[in-house]
C-alpha cells in the first residue's frame, strides 16, 4: 500500500508540475526536489521544494538571484508536502539545488539546476 500511495503522488505531482514550462528545471534528491516555478509568465521567478516521501527528513531548496543574494525556503517532512518560495518576477533565480536533512547522516545535496 505504501508503494502505491508514493505512486499515486509522484503521478499526480508529475501532472501538475508538467504546466510549469518547458524551461523547468529539477534537482532530485531521492524522493525529494526542488524545481523553478513559472510565475506571471516569467520563469525562473521562484523556486519550490518538495518532500516525496515519510522519512521523517524535511527537505531544502537553497537558491540564488539575479542581485547576487543567496536564500532557501524548506518543507517539513511528510508525503507530497510542498513549500513555494516568494516570487519576484525582475529578480530571478539563477540556480538551485535541494538538501535532504538528516539527523543520523550527512545532510546530502542535489545538483546545482542553472537558468538557461
Amino acid at each position: 500500500m505504501h508503494r502505491i500511495a508514493k505512486l499515486a503522488v509522484l503521478a499526480t505531482a508529475a501532472v501538475a508540475f508538467s504546466a510549469t514550462g518547458a524551461t523547468a528545471a529539477q534537482s532530485y534528491i531521492y524522493n525529494s526536489f526542488s524545481q523553478d516555478l513559472e510565475r506571471h509568465g516569467v520563469d525562473w521567478a521562484t523556486v519550490m521544494v518538495c518532500d516525496g516521501d515519510q522519512d521523517g527528513n524535511w527537505v531544502k531548496a537553497h537558491y540564488a538571484r539575479d542581485n547576487g543574494s543567496t536564500r532557501w525556503t524548506s518543507t517539513s517532512g511528510g508525503q507530497g508536502t510542498c513549500s513555494v518560495a516568494e516570487v519576484d518576477t525582475t529578480n530571478r533565480i539563477t540556480k538551485h539545488r535541494s538538501q535532504q536533512i538528516r539527523d543520523w547522516a550527512t545532510d546530502p545535496y542535489g545538483p546545482w539546476k542553472y537558468r538557461p
